[in-house]
């Protein structure tokens, strides 16, 4: 029995010590390798460049995921809420099924969120939201 936990062991850890060296796009200071970018040198990632509500407003397609720093600024009804930062404001959905009671009014926040662009109007569908550091 001792031989058989030994050999488990033994096996255990030489697949987690090839599974650190096999994850080259892990994320640096957990033990893999250090990320490698996965676009050309020069070329930007999707979304990367949509980076306040005007860029949004001006810029975005539907569907595309943004990545933005603002304040919470009124409540429109339901689960519609106004996000505001330096460049303007738009609306935002804060999924009613989610807790959001770490964020607050006036907060700064980082919110993380799918464009949904229809014929008239732009709103964003906030997955995550986290307070600014």
């Amino acid at each position: 029995m001792n031989k058989l936990a030994v050999i488990v062991s033994a096996s255990a850890l030489a697949l987690a010590s090839s599974v650190a060296f096999a994850a080259p796009n892990a994320p640096a200071g957990f033990g893999a390798q250090q990320a490698q970018p996965s676009n050309p040198v020069g070329f930007a990632a999707p979304g990367s460049t949509v980076t306040t509500v005007q860029d949004v407003i001006q810029n975005s397609y539907d569907d595309q995921y943004v990545s933005l720093t603002g304040k919470l600024t009124n409540y429109l009804g339901y689960d519609k809420y106004e996000f505001a930062d330096s460049t303007g404001k738009i609306a935002v959905e804060l999924d009613d099924d989610r807790n959001w009671s770490h964020i607050g009014k006036d907060q700064l926040i980082t919110i993380y969120a799918k464009v949904d662009r229809d014929l008239n109007s732009v709103e964003l569908e906030v997955k995550e939201a986290t307070p600014a550091k």
